[in-house]
């Protein structure tokens, strides 16, 4: 979608990216971490690397990125790429998945509270461990603190096991995928 703004005549391009985060670029918390693996899909040798989360303790793993600087600075969304570890489940199981999130601007403390969690719900596909469970969008999520240009950005998800998730088996994660509103023009550093 393109705007014009007012009384300027400047053109600038509204549109929303996406950005992919695999499980081999989280890292799982020192307390109550997520275990790190790779599992192979044995008929076509496919491999993949996964974070596994518990069934009984909620388990969490964390990652870092600047965002892109073409991003509005508002809320985002994310979708859970994730498959049960074994077919005891049914259609009618559910596991949920949780973020939150903070900007870190240069000189700030690491060690700073994160943002309000935002949950979403998904349900076992009939294919149960052999297929992919992708989760539909979050609501949207506030990134905690003031996020600026060149803030490094900080996530910690999880499954959410104290909530309606009955899925009595891990969960493993394959990825996120988070998307952002992109409306700021990027310069050159």
């Amino acid at each position: 979608k393109f705007s014009t703004l007012e009384n300027t005549g400047a053109l600038t391009l509204l549109y929303y990216d996406s950005i992919w985060i695999p499980a081999a670029s989280m890292t799982p918390t020192a307390t109550n971490g997520g275990v790190t693996g790779t599992k192979e899909f044995a008929t076509n040798d496919i491999n993949g690397d996964y974070i596994a989360f518990d069934t009984a303790t909620e388990q969490y793993a964390e990652f870092q990125l600047p965002m892109p600087e073409n991003w509005d600075r508002s809320t985002i969304k994310a979708k859970f790429f994730w498959s049960p570890t074994d077919d005891t489940g049914s259609t009618a199981n559910t596991v949920e998945w949780g973020m939150v999130a903070g900007a870190l601007s240069n000189d700030d403390p690491f060690d700073a509270a994160l943002g309000t969690e935002q949950v979403i719900s998904d349900t076992i596909l009939a294919g149960e461990s052999g297929d992919l469970h992708i989760t539909a969008a979050t609501p949207a999520l506030t990134i905690a603190g003031t996020p600026a240009l060149g803030d490094l950005s900080h996530f910690k998800i999880y499954r959410h096991v104290s909530g309606t998730d009955d899925y009595g088996a891990n969960a493993l994660l394959w990825g996120v995928l988070v998307q952002y509103k992109a409306t700021n023009t990027v310069a050159a550093w």
